[in-house]
């Protein structure tokens, strides 16, 4: 199977884990930011994923099945009660790393990590649209179907969520 995944038969677990894993991470990242608790959030996908995946319809791909249980299971951690504890005080609370992630290096080094901050400093109704749109290369109905929103909406958050980037990238204060 290798590269191309049969979307008619049901694929090993780990065949889903090697293909989707590092997306979802960085999907379950947008939502929390914290790439421990985004490695926690994949692997209860996955356990999910492996419950049900005798259930899975097809109705859509694996990757939008994927996608679609990511995004909820961040936004119930998002829910959690550690999270409503004020941002700044979890981070201070935090024991700060010795050495950066592999992924904040390469942000780092690659000179993006401006526009990959802006983007994480949007509010999370633009942050996601943007992310799946421009970064997981999802079309604009399949943003707007594994957010369960209409496709005009998803088109709007889309074009409001740039520029609300545009602006923060030109150095002005903007509200959204």
């Amino acid at each position: 199977m290798g590269q191309q995944l049969m979307e008619k038969s049901n694929p090993e677990i780990s065949e889903l884990i090697d293909r989707y894993g590092k997306q979802l991470i960085n999907l379950a990242y947008t939502y929390c930011k914290d790439w421990s608790m985004s490695e926690d959030i994949v692997q209860e996908v996955f356990i999910s994923a492996y419950k049900n995946l005798d259930a899975f319809n097809r109705q859509s791909s694996y990757k939008t099945w994927l996608y679609a249980i990511t995004i909820n299971k961040s936004k119930d951690f998002l829910r959690k009660p550690f999270m409503k504890e004020p941002f700044f005080q979890r981070l201070k609370n935090k024991a700060k790393p010795v050495h950066p992630t592999p992924e904040e290096h390469v942000i780092q080094k690659e000179g993006q990590h401006g526009l990959a901050a802006e983007v994480m400093s949007l509010p999370i109704k633009y942050r996601e649209v943007i992310i799946l749109y421009y970064y997981d290369d999802l079309s604009t109905k399949e943003v707007a179907d594994l957010l369960n929103i209409p496709l005009s909406t998803a088109k709007t958050r889309i074009q409001r969520g740039r520029q609300v980037l545009r602006k923060q990238l030109e150095g002005g204060d903007f509200l959204a």
